[in-house]
């Protein structure tokens, strides 16, 4: 997963700035207050002040479709406030920076290994550029 996750940062990097800031995990067996302590103090130390912070969580809204989300990214784009994406590790992410985010999006309902939401984030991302730039992408707009 991470040669197609490393696949879809290049060709975003290749259509907007970009910057991937990864965390090392915390051991599950130092029991979850730990886990999110440490991995949220590592997390927080890497978010862009001023940044618009979107937490990757299950209750939180999922996009409609492909294309509401290119049309969110539109927005996101035109505002001068970087965008910063947080997905958690094994267990998550630290709840305090979830409830401090600026707002909380779903993947689906569905629960993801981190490695594997990264790649649907990525490839969302990139899909949601292509579009924005009037780009051709395969599969896009199936349900057109």
């Amino acid at each position: 997963m991470d040669a197609a996750g490393a696949e879809y940062e290049q060709r975003i990097a290749r259509m907007a700035d970009l910057r991937v800031d990864e965390v090392s995990a915390e051991a599950v067996q130092h029991g979850n207050a730990q886990v999110f302590r440490k991995e949220g103090e590592r997390m927080r130390a890497k978010i862009v002040q001023g940044a618009h912070v979107v937490a990757l969580d299950v209750r939180g809204k999922a996009p409609k479709s492909s294309e509401a989300l290119a049309q969110w990214m539109g927005q996101r784009l035109e505002s001068p406030k970087p965008t910063t994406f947080l997905i958690g590790g094994a267990i998550g992410i630290d709840p305090t920076l979830v409830d401090a985010a600026d707002e909380r999006m779903s993947l689906g309902p569905l629960t993801l290994p981190h490695q594997l939401a990264r790649v649907v984030l990525g490839e969302q991302v990139y899909r949601a550029l292509a579009d924005l730039a009037g780009h051709p992408y395969p599969h896009a707009g199936g349900g057109r």
